[in-house]
Formats: structure tokens, C-alpha cells, sequence
């Protein structure tokens, strides 16, 4: 029984030795340790969550957005003006007593761009004409 108790204390010791800490010290610091990382982990799992709650956040309101939009059309759809709009446009109707133009197609060669026409050339120089407006001359 002595040689087993020996045993027992050559093993606590070797094990004191290759450990700074007692076996009550190693338990505390493993579980504080597993505390730790339960808390790291809760905190970035919730902190997933509530970007995962924002982004679902955005898109409710764009969905918001889009069928606040989608009921404003259904209403304009159902307007009067619209409707005599698109008979106008796609049927060719037109009202009791409107008399209809129609106009040629403007051609290519007539079209000129903005930066073609070139500016006119200003004779007097801009101060000249300030001192003549506020001066009279």
C-alpha cells in the first residue's frame, strides 16, 4: 500500500513539476478559459445577427420604397389623363373640336450641334461696358 501511495506523490510531483500551477489552479484557469471563449464566441455570433437584422432592415425599406412607387403608378394608371394620353400617342385619337398638326422629321444635315455655332465675337471689353452702365457713358 506504501509503494502505491509513493507512486501516487512521484506522480503529483512530476506533474508539479512540469506544471507551474497546482492541479486546482490549472482546473480555474482552464475554466476560465472556456468562459472566455463562450463569451467571444456569444459576441460574434450576435454580432452577425445584427448585421444579418440591418441588411433585412434595408431591404424592407427599399421594398417599402419600391411598392409605394408601384401604388403611385396604379394610380396614375388609373387617371383620366393618362388614358387619353396613351390613346393619343398609340391610337391616334383626339379630341371633339382639336385640330392635329403634323410636323416634317427634322433632318440630319439640318441638325447642328452646340458646339458647332460659334460664339459672337464681343467688340468692347466687359469692364468698358460696366463703367458705362453704372457711369453713363
Amino acid at each position: 500500500m506504501k509503494k502505491g501511495i509513493n507512486s501516487l506523490k512521484t506522480i503529483r510531483h512530476d506533474i508539479e513539476a512540469l506544471l507551474p500551477m497546482t492541479l486546482g489552479s490549472l482546473a480555474l484557469f482552464l475554466c476560465i478559459g472556456y468562459f472566455v471563449y463562450v463569451v467571444v464566441k456569444t459576441t460574434q455570433v450576435n454580432y452577425l445577427s445584427n448585421q444579418q437584422i440591418a441588411e433585412e432592415e434595408a431591404r424592407i425599406n427599399e421594398l417599402e420604397d419600391e411598392l409605394r412607387f408601384m401604388k403611385f403608378q396604379i394610380n396614375y394608371f388609373k387617371t383620366t389623363s393618362f388614358k387619353e394620353k396613351e390613346a393619343r400617342e398609340k391610337l391616334g385619337y383626339r379630341a371633339p373640336g382639336e385640330k392635329v398638326v403634323s410636323l416634317p422629321l427634322d433632318k440630319p444635315e439640318e441638325k447642328v450641334a452646340d458646339g458647332a455655332i460659334e460664339d459672337e465675337k464681343i467688340r468692347v471689353p466687359n469692364q468698358h461696358l460696366w463703367w458705362a452702365y453704372f457711369f453713363g457713358e
